[in-house]
Protein backbone atom coordinates (compact mmCIF):
# COMPACT_ATOMS: atom_id res chain seq x y z
CA UNK A 1 0.00 0.00 0.00
CA UNK A 2 1.10 3.43 -0.50
CA UNK A 3 2.15 5.50 2.24
CA UNK A 4 1.17 9.40 1.32
CA UNK A 5 3.83 12.12 1.63
CA UNK A 6 3.66 15.73 1.84
CA UNK A 7 5.98 17.47 -1.14
CA UNK A 8 9.10 19.10 0.15
CA UNK A 9 10.58 20.72 -2.56
CA UNK A 10 8.32 23.91 -3.43
CA UNK A 11 10.58 25.82 -5.66
CA UNK A 12 8.44 25.15 -8.58
CA UNK A 13 5.94 27.43 -6.87
CA UNK A 14 5.44 31.23 -8.33
CA UNK A 15 5.75 33.79 -5.76
CA UNK A 16 2.21 34.35 -5.18
CA UNK A 17 1.48 30.62 -4.73
CA UNK A 18 4.33 30.39 -2.62
CA UNK A 19 2.90 33.29 -0.23
CA UNK A 20 -0.48 31.40 -0.40
CA UNK A 21 0.69 28.40 0.62
CA UNK A 22 3.04 30.16 3.13
CA UNK A 23 -0.26 31.93 4.87
CA UNK A 24 -1.88 28.84 5.01
CA UNK A 25 0.35 26.71 6.43
CA UNK A 26 0.86 28.87 9.36
CA UNK A 27 -3.00 29.13 10.05
CA UNK A 28 -2.36 25.31 9.81
CA UNK A 29 0.42 25.00 12.23
CA UNK A 30 -0.41 27.58 15.09
CA UNK A 31 -3.13 25.33 16.93
CA UNK A 32 -2.69 22.22 15.66
CA UNK A 33 -1.60 19.51 18.14
CA UNK A 34 -1.05 17.24 15.82
CA UNK A 35 3.02 18.35 16.33
CA UNK A 36 4.21 18.73 19.86
CA UNK A 37 7.63 18.39 18.71
CA UNK A 38 7.49 19.94 15.20
CA UNK A 39 10.89 20.72 14.10
CA UNK A 40 11.98 23.06 13.23
CA UNK A 41 9.39 24.36 15.52
CA UNK A 42 6.83 26.69 14.98
CA UNK A 43 8.33 29.56 16.55
CA UNK A 44 11.25 29.13 14.17
CA UNK A 45 9.04 28.51 10.85
CA UNK A 46 6.09 31.01 11.32
CA UNK A 47 8.83 34.81 11.13
CA UNK A 48 10.24 33.05 8.23
CA UNK A 49 7.14 32.48 6.33
CA UNK A 50 5.58 35.81 7.21
CA UNK A 51 8.88 37.78 6.34
CA UNK A 52 8.42 36.25 2.97
CA UNK A 53 5.04 37.01 2.73
CA UNK A 54 5.51 41.00 3.46
CA UNK A 55 8.33 40.92 1.30
CA UNK A 56 6.51 39.45 -1.62
CA UNK A 57 3.44 41.78 -0.76
CA UNK A 58 6.21 44.66 -1.48
CA UNK A 59 7.76 43.77 -4.76
CA UNK A 60 4.32 42.22 -6.38
CA UNK A 61 2.97 45.70 -7.85
CA UNK A 62 6.17 45.65 -9.95
CA UNK A 63 7.23 48.82 -8.74
CA UNK A 64 10.29 47.50 -5.98
CA UNK A 65 13.56 48.58 -6.34
CA UNK A 66 16.36 46.01 -6.40
CA UNK A 67 17.08 45.69 -2.94
CA UNK A 68 13.54 45.00 -2.10
CA UNK A 69 13.91 42.29 -4.98
CA UNK A 70 17.18 41.00 -3.66
CA UNK A 71 15.29 40.88 -0.22
CA UNK A 72 12.61 39.19 -1.24
CA UNK A 73 14.65 36.84 -3.15
CA UNK A 74 16.53 35.88 0.38
CA UNK A 75 13.49 35.65 2.37
CA UNK A 76 11.84 33.25 -0.20
CA UNK A 77 15.14 30.79 -0.19
CA UNK A 78 15.31 30.68 3.10
CA UNK A 79 11.00 29.86 3.35
CA UNK A 80 11.96 27.11 1.10
CA UNK A 81 14.86 25.46 3.55
CA UNK A 82 12.44 25.43 6.47
CA UNK A 83 9.03 24.01 4.36
CA UNK A 84 11.42 21.25 3.07
CA UNK A 85 12.71 20.28 6.67
CA UNK A 86 8.96 20.81 8.17
CA UNK A 87 7.43 18.97 5.36
CA UNK A 88 10.16 16.48 6.08
CA UNK A 89 9.34 16.20 9.90
CA UNK A 90 5.99 15.32 9.30
CA UNK A 91 6.14 12.75 6.54
CA UNK A 92 8.34 11.01 9.03
CA UNK A 93 6.51 11.80 11.68
CA UNK A 94 3.03 9.98 11.04
CA UNK A 95 1.60 8.32 7.58
CA UNK A 96 -1.62 9.44 8.60
CA UNK A 97 -2.79 11.36 5.68
CA UNK A 98 -4.99 13.13 7.71
CA UNK A 99 -2.55 14.20 9.93
CA UNK A 100 -0.47 15.09 7.52
CA UNK A 101 -2.36 17.33 5.72
CA UNK A 102 -3.79 19.34 8.64
CA UNK A 103 -0.36 21.43 8.55
CA UNK A 104 -1.09 22.87 5.45
CA UNK A 105 0.92 21.63 3.17
CA UNK A 106 0.54 20.28 -0.42
CA UNK A 107 0.21 16.27 -0.70
CA UNK A 108 2.20 14.35 -3.49
CA UNK A 109 -0.17 13.40 -6.66
CA UNK A 110 -1.77 9.78 -6.03
CA UNK A 111 -0.65 7.80 -9.34
CA UNK A 112 -3.54 7.43 -11.58
CA UNK A 113 -3.43 3.58 -11.13
CA UNK A 114 -4.81 4.57 -7.31
CA UNK A 115 -7.91 2.86 -6.11
CA UNK A 116 -9.64 6.19 -4.71
CA UNK A 117 -9.04 9.72 -5.10
CA UNK A 118 -7.04 12.20 -2.95
CA UNK A 119 -8.31 14.48 -0.12
CA UNK A 120 -8.58 18.00 -0.62
CA UNK A 121 -5.45 19.85 1.32
CA UNK A 122 -7.46 22.52 2.36
CA UNK A 123 -10.91 23.71 3.31
CA UNK A 124 -12.21 26.95 4.29
CA UNK A 125 -15.42 28.66 5.68
CA UNK A 126 -16.04 32.30 5.04
CA UNK A 127 -18.67 34.79 5.69
CA UNK A 128 -21.14 34.89 2.80
CA UNK A 129 -22.21 38.59 1.52
CA UNK A 130 -25.94 36.78 2.16
CA UNK A 131 -27.04 37.01 5.39
CA UNK A 132 -27.34 33.95 7.38
CA UNK A 133 -25.11 31.88 5.26
CA UNK A 134 -21.21 30.83 5.08
CA UNK A 135 -19.34 29.76 2.31
CA UNK A 136 -18.54 26.47 2.10
CA UNK A 137 -14.45 26.51 -0.08
CA UNK A 138 -12.43 23.04 -0.57
CA UNK A 139 -9.17 22.59 -2.62
CA UNK A 140 -10.47 20.75 -5.98
CA UNK A 141 -9.17 17.01 -6.93
CA UNK A 142 -8.96 16.54 -10.47
CA UNK A 143 -9.85 12.47 -10.30
CA UNK A 144 -13.17 13.27 -8.06
CA UNK A 145 -16.34 13.67 -9.55
CA UNK A 146 -18.64 14.43 -6.20
CA UNK A 147 -17.51 15.92 -2.60
CA UNK A 148 -18.69 14.10 0.38
CA UNK A 149 -19.33 17.30 2.91
CA UNK A 150 -19.97 17.32 6.86
CA UNK A 151 -20.64 19.86 9.10
CA UNK A 152 -20.98 20.10 12.85
CA UNK A 153 -21.88 23.15 15.47
CA UNK A 154 -21.64 21.14 18.41
CA UNK A 155 -18.78 19.47 20.47
CA UNK A 156 -19.06 15.74 22.06
CA UNK A 157 -17.40 15.45 25.39
CA UNK A 158 -13.76 14.92 24.09
CA UNK A 159 -14.05 18.34 21.87
CA UNK A 160 -14.45 16.23 18.57
CA UNK A 161 -16.80 18.14 16.43
CA UNK A 162 -20.33 15.95 16.13
CA UNK A 163 -20.55 15.47 12.18
CA UNK A 164 -23.77 15.72 10.66
CA UNK A 165 -23.82 15.48 6.44
CA UNK A 166 -24.84 17.48 3.70
CA UNK A 167 -26.01 17.11 0.21
CA UNK A 168 -23.03 16.05 -2.13
CA UNK A 169 -21.48 18.73 -3.82
CA UNK A 170 -20.50 17.76 -7.68
CA UNK A 171 -18.18 20.83 -7.99
CA UNK A 172 -15.73 22.71 -5.17
CA UNK A 173 -17.37 25.87 -6.28
CA UNK A 174 -20.53 27.80 -4.86
CA UNK A 175 -21.45 25.49 -2.13
CA UNK A 176 -22.70 27.20 0.58
CA UNK A 177 -24.85 26.28 4.36
CA UNK A 178 -27.72 28.17 6.01
CA UNK A 179 -28.99 29.32 8.33
CA UNK A 180 -26.57 30.06 10.31
CA UNK A 181 -26.72 31.05 14.06
CA UNK A 182 -24.85 34.36 15.35
CA UNK A 183 -22.28 33.15 17.57
CA UNK A 184 -21.84 29.58 16.78
CA UNK A 185 -18.70 28.06 15.76
CA UNK A 186 -18.94 25.94 12.84
CA UNK A 187 -16.72 23.21 11.41
CA UNK A 188 -16.51 21.91 8.04
CA UNK A 189 -14.06 19.00 6.08
CA UNK A 190 -15.13 17.24 2.73
CA UNK A 191 -13.22 14.20 1.09
CA UNK A 192 -13.35 13.40 -2.65
CA UNK A 193 -15.32 10.46 -4.42
CA UNK A 194 -14.42 8.69 -7.72
CA UNK A 195 -15.91 5.61 -8.94
CA UNK A 196 -12.74 3.79 -7.46
CA UNK A 197 -13.54 5.04 -3.91
CA UNK A 198 -13.09 7.72 -1.58
CA UNK A 199 -10.55 9.45 -0.14
CA UNK A 200 -9.50 10.56 3.24
CA UNK A 201 -11.35 13.31 5.21
CA UNK A 202 -9.51 16.76 4.40
CA UNK A 203 -8.16 19.07 7.63
CA UNK A 204 -11.06 20.45 9.63
CA UNK A 205 -11.55 24.21 9.10
CA UNK A 206 -13.95 26.32 11.70
CA UNK A 207 -15.87 29.58 11.63
CA UNK A 208 -17.71 31.75 14.19
CA UNK A 209 -20.71 32.62 12.36
CA UNK A 210 -21.65 36.35 12.27
CA UNK A 211 -25.57 36.93 11.06
CA UNK A 212 -26.27 40.86 10.19
CA UNK A 213 -29.43 42.22 12.07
Amino acid sequence: MRIPKLITNYTYLSDTDLASLANRTTDALRANTNFPDLAPPFTVYEPLALDFVAKQAITANGRASGQQKEEKDEARDALLVVMRKVANYINNFTSVSSVQLSAGFIAVTEPKSSQSPRASAWVRLVDSSRPAEILLQFEPVREAYQYEMQIADELDETGQPIWRNLEPAARAQGNFYAPVVDGVTYYFRVRSRNKKGVSEWSPVDSLRARVKR
